[in-house]
């Protein structure tokens, strides 16, 4: 609902450029028909400014391809799929380009990639058309030239003939009084005769929007409730430019209405441009549609998020090896929740829970880490076929596997996946585990406390072991194989627990920390035997490890020897 000065209508007082009635008929491919009476015998006219009557929910996400899709912009698009595909309505793509020196078709099209990588399908727009297009702005400069003669012939707008130096010179005057720097120029009030003169000249000129002298704009934003502005704030717009180019407000208007938009949710940025849009629709009398003004996403710091604070675009995003399913459900939380303490949703989910109604009008803060908690555990959730076929062919783009799918490649990830959050750590989780950094681990604080609890004995007899052949054909019947064969181990050692598999991880793995020792081993066993993994991968065999063992001089850890750069490189 939009009202002003407290009511369903406002009347407004306007110089008077015609003196006949005439009417004004606009139809477009069928669906709507408008109507508006004008007469300036008067000089004053009423508006009605309710919201339009409820319909077909049609949706817009309105992108300007001036660079790469930002956060902000894919949540904003995200609301405006949810609350259409919520309703059963249209959700439309229009490309905002009429900043012709910014705008390129390579960020449109990267605009596109993106919208399509997150899974949010446009009904109409760019590569599908419609009923209502053309669906670029650009390509739409007829229709804004048309509205602007019309509303040029109603007296809702009138030619400004002003140079740059007196539109300055106003500025400059407003600035020493402290007051806005609304237009105050002389061609609102100009006669028929001056107008003439000026364009006999050729004197070049813009279309300003006659703005009423008093009263005030109230909307009810579907998310920040009541919003108002008075008339005395703003003073005469431009709607064209004087190299014949329509202005941002102007566009959107005309395209909103002619697309028959019935909700605009966009970003609370756009909140000041409303009553520009509001006058300009009630002058071509146009139904206005309802407003939903999303608050902007947040830095730690509760600045506007920007690049200074990392990554903000969704392509950055994907190339960091995000999930758009990770992405979107991360957006809609950003600002918006089910009223549970649910997290996880689906795109599916979400059609079904959103509604704007719980759409927050506080700032959202942008947690990265949060995110990328949210990613790893959308990668885990996923099948395990396809989680394989993603790690797989990322470790063997990487030269680390020689093949991309088998037993070697599930078992691996079936390992490493709970410290895998995004797909690129793939990489180093296997690289880790199979290097052999033992006497970087032995020389290490945590190290220390390792070689207090006698390591060294525990590792004469693991080579005892290796050498007999008894682990490694324990090692060859699989997790059965070790669990028998360490059982074994650890009573001959009178060891359990921490006191046996301490060591053993530290003298198998040459690490402290990592995931279960038994499947740790096995795999590395199946590294050595299956031919699996690359030749440049950096891998230390079962065999290269053994040996590392065999010319451990313990005594140099014990007595604090510095070893030398060559002892630590294996």
């Amino acid at each position: 609902m939009v009202t002003v000065a407290a009511a369903p209508w406002f009347r407004a007082r306007l110089i008077p450029e015609l003196k006949n009635r005439q009417s004004l008929l606009y139809c477009r491919n069928g669906h709507r028909r408008y109507r508006q009476s004008l007469c300036f015998r008067r000089r004053s006219f009423s508006i009605y400014a309710s919201a339009g009557d409820e319909g077909a929910v049609r949706v817009r996400f309105a992108p300007s391809p001036t660079g790469n899709l930002h956060v902000g912009g894919a949540r904003t698009a995200l609301f405006n799929y949810l609350y259409a595909r919520s309703k059963g309505g249209k959700f439309i793509l229009r490309i905002e380009d009429t900043d012709l020196e910014r705008s390129t078709r390579e960020s449109e099209e990267a605009v596109l990639r993106d919208l399509s990588w997150l899974g949010l399908a446009w009904d109409e727009g760019p590569g599908i058309g419609g009923n209502y297009g053309p669906y670029r702005q650009s390509e739409r400069n007829a229709l804004y030239k048309e509205f602007a003669e019309k509303l040029l012939q109603s007296g809702h707008v009138y030619r400004c003939f002003c140079s740059n130096e007196e539109l300055e010179k106003m500025k400059e005057m407003a600035k020493l009084k402290q007051l806005p720097p609304v237009y105050t120029g002389r061609w609102a009030s100009a006669t028929e005769q001056e107008v003439l003169e000026e364009l006999a000249k050729g004197t070049p000129y813009t279309y300003r929007f006659r703005v009423p002298k008093e009263g005030s704009l109230k909307i009810d934003d579907l998310i920040r409730g009541e919003v108002s502005w008075n008339f005395d704030t703003l003073g005469d717009f431009v709607i064209m430019r004087s190299n014949g180019q329509p202005v941002y407000n102007f566009c959107v208007t005309v395209d909103d209405a002619t697309m028959a938009i019935s909700h605009v949710i966009r970003a609370e940025e756009h909140l000041p441009n409303t009553l520009r849009q509001a006058l300009i629709y009630k002058a071509l009398g146009f139904p206005m549609p309802h407003f939903a003004h999303v608050s902007l996403i947040l830095a730690p710091d509760r600045s506007k998020l920007s690049k200074r604070h990392g990554a903000t675009s969704v392509g950055q995003f994907r190339d960091m090896g995000y999930l758009p399913q990770a992405m979107v459900n991360y957006l809609a939380l950003l600002g918006w929740g089910d009223g549970t303490e649910n997290e996880f949703f689906s795109l599916e989910q979400l059609v079904e829970k959103f509604t704007i109604e719980r759409v927050n009008k506080s700032g959202a803060i942008f947690d990265s880490t949060k995110l990328r908690w949210m990613n790893g555990q959308h990668l885990r959730s996923l099948p395990s076929e396809e989680l394989n076929q993603i790690i797989g062919e990322r470790w063997k783009d990487a030269d680390i596997v020689t093949e991309s799918q088998g037993v070697f490649i599930q078992d691996a990830v079936l390992l490493l996946k709970d410290g895998i959050d995004l797909i690129p750590d793939s990489e180093k989780a296997l690289s880790s585990l199979l290097s052999y950094p033992l006497y970087e681990t032995l020389a290490s604080t945590e190290g220390k406390l390792i070689l207090e609890d006698g390591v060294s004995e525990v590792a004469k007899s693991l080579l005892a072991a290796y050498d007999s052949g008894e682990l490694c054909g324990a090692l060859a019947e699989g997790q059965p194989g070790w669990k028998n064969w360490v059982k074994k181990f650890g009573k001959l050692l009178k060891r359990k627990g921490k006191s046996l598999f301490m060591p053993l991880r530290v003298l198998l793995t040459g690490k402290l920390h990592g995931p279960d020792i038994g499947a740790t081993t096995v795999l590395l066993y199946k590294a050595g035997t299956s031919g699996s993994v690359a030749p440049q991968a950096g891998f230390v065999t079962f065999d290269e490890r053994f040996k590392i063992l065999r010319e451990v001089q313990w005594e140099s850890f014990s007595s604090n020897v510095p070893l030398s750069a060559g002892a630590v490189t294996h």
